[in-house]
């Protein structure tokens, strides 16, 4: 039960960073953003934009009016700086979150390196889950649709994996009984100050996305 109790209370905050449970959209294409151009697809559309607003469609360069050159212009631009951004966003938030908990673990359980490590194992799983949703390198950035979609699902799956780790391997560990107050304490005053931040980011995470899908979808319209 106090192993339960722990983690429940070091694992909600944290996958919440991974939740868009209340965005209504859902993205269905891929984005690779590079220096030459912004590219859109899925297994039906393929779409690039050039920095200039030239369009390419499905391997069929089109014929823009003005107007729409402008959209598409602009369209590419946002994508070029919110994607990153958003990325850089979430991992700031991620580390902060695992250095509040870390620093409260230590100020009320000192230097527990069992609770400390899982922490870290925790942390480092779900940089590693955000990374296969968006991920910038070499000045290349890369958006993954389905994993963005699975992203909630996968990251309390691996919560719970940790977790059952650490009860198989420490349930014999009674000791540690003695600091069921501390790790409530613990829970209820991180998870209190946590969570206007990360319900913030949740709401910042759908208006990002719902913004591109918009836009994607009002230019595929004017296209066809």
């Amino acid at each position: 039960m106090l192993k339960k109790l722990l983690f429940i209370s070091l694992l909600v905050p944290m996958s919440l960073l991974a939740a868009h449970k209340e965005c209504k959209v859902n993205p269905s294409y891929d984005i690779v953003i590079n220096k030459v151009n912004v590219h859109i697809f899925n297994k039906t559309t393929d779409l690039i934009i050039t920095p200039k607003g030239e369009v390419v469609l499905n391997n069929k360069s089109m014929n823009l009016d003005p107007k729409l050159i402008k959209e598409t212009k602009q369209f590419q631009q946002d994508l070029r700086q919110q994607l990153p951004q958003l990325e850089q966003q979430a991992f700031t938030l991620l580390s902060e979150v695992k250095q509040t908990f870390d620093q409260a673990i230590k100020t009320k359980l000192g230097d527990d390196n069992e609770l400390h490590s899982q922490l870290n194992k925790l942390y480092k799983r779900l940089v590693k889950l955000l990374r296969r949703s968006i991920l910038t390198d070499n000045g290349e950035t890369r958006f993954y649709y389905q994993n963005y979609n699975n992203i909630r699902q996968e990251g309390e799956d691996i919560g719970q994996h940790i977790f059952y780790n650490v009860v198989g391997s420490s349930i014999l560990q009674f000791d540690l009984l003695k600091n069921y107050s501390a790790i409530k304490q613990i829970s209820k005053n991180e998870w209190k100050t946590q969570k206007p931040k990360l319900k913030a980011f949740d709401a910042h995470i759908c208006t990002v996305i719902t913004n591109i899908d918009e836009q994607y979808q009002q230019i595929l319209a004017e296209l066809q």
